[in-house]
């Protein structure tokens, strides 16, 4: 009877320990690494009209960074004396006679196209495209003109083809559709509007098809494959969030929330240490007025805790961070002309 009478008071004591020796959110922040500052950068200036590298990738000989930009094109950085060169271009590029075209930004993705997630297959060598407007597209580790290997899935055109990832285990893709309502052209519609007919894919290399796991989505982003290849992680734009959906194990084929974020997230990375690289567009509460920095990218555990951020002036926006073994965070951003590569340290 004594020990049961007890009970109630070692709860009450062992609660009154947590609460004491637990860190406080500020001391929590104060053990979080540094935040990285993006003004400390150097740029990979894109230069002519050319804007909008969207994302970055390294082949599996380490060249790079490739990235898509806004006629249409993925480019290749080939250092600092020869700059940038064309690396590949889809189908309708040709087709159309983009290289010299005029029409305004928005005639012009449409018909020449408009990459954006981007990952290689590091066995292949093969570069996969999700492409706004014409699928999701590959092309070989020569470049040149890239070939469409999906325009819909299950009947229903892909609309905002978005985020890509691959298992490079498998070397099956994964991808995002952002709508199946509105095109990258009407982006804004798809947050003004909580447009929740998003979709998330898998594309098999080997007999071609396209599988729909997941529908009903709100606003389906960038996408990264986990480090154990178990789950993916999908990043939420409108809802700021980080989504769970499991591949492998027990919970195959169902998702889960995984981070509620500070700000609307883009693409989704990882970051090389078992977690994860959020690209912030911009922050969710974001004033105008005040001081001239804010959240532009946030490092993510495996385990879904925020452990670090990077800050930036509001005017930079970015779309996608990769880091290397280098230590060097290599950052695309759909506004600039310009690849950012900033030290992690």
């Amino acid at each position: 009877m004594r020990s049961t009478s007890r009970k109630p008071l070692l709860i009450v004591f062992a609660s009154i320990l947590v609460l004491l020796f637990s860190p406080s959110p500020a001391a929590a922040a104060r053990l979080m690494p540094k935040p990285i500052d993006a003004r400390r950068s150097q740029h990979l200036d894109l230069g002519g009209s050319l804007i909008g590298p969207e994302s970055v990738a390294f082949d599996g000989k380490g060249r790079g960074p490739y990235s898509g930009v806004s006629d249409g094109r993925i480019m290749r950085w080939d250092g600092p004396k020869a700059g940038w060169s064309t690396f590949a271009y889809s189908p309708s590029y040709v087709k159309n006679k983009c290289a010299t075209s005029t029409l305004p930004s928005v005639q012009r993705e449409s018909k020449c196209g408009r990459p954006l997630g981007m990952r290689f297959d590091l066995n292949s060598g093969n570069l996969y495209i999700a492409d706004a407007y014409m699928g999701l597209m590959r092309v070989g580790p020569g470049g040149g003109e890239a070939t469409v290997l999906a325009t819909a899935a299950d009947g229903v055109p892909l609309r905002f083809t978005n985020g890509v990832d691959i298992d490079q285990v498998t070397g099956e893709v994964y991808f995002t559709d952002s709508s199946m309502n509105y095109q990258r052209s009407q982006h804004e519609q798809v947050t003004a509007t909580k447009d929740s007919t998003g979709r998330l894919m898998k594309y098999d290399p080997r007999t071609g098809h396209v599988t729909v796991l997941q529908f009903d989505m709100t606003y389906p982003n960038g996408v990264a494959i986990s480090a154990d290849r178990t789950h993916l992680i999908v990043a939420l734009t409108g809802p700021c969030k980080l989504l769970r959906y499991w591949i492998r194990g027990p919970n195959a084929g169902t998702s889960e929330p995984f981070t509620d974020l500070p700000g609307y997230p883009d693409n989704v990375r990882p970051d090389g240490r078992g977690g994860y690289w959020v690209a912030l567009h911009r922050e969710r509460f974001e004033l105008p007025i005040g001081p001239d920095s804010h959240r532009v990218a946030l490092r993510i555990s495996a385990g879904g805790k925020i452990v670090q951020e990077m800050r930036g002036p509001k005017s930079f926006r970015p779309t996608e961070i990769l880091e290397r073994k280098d230590g060097k965070i290599y950052m695309g951003n759909v506004e600039l002309t310009y690849v950012e590569v900033v030290k992690s340290t």
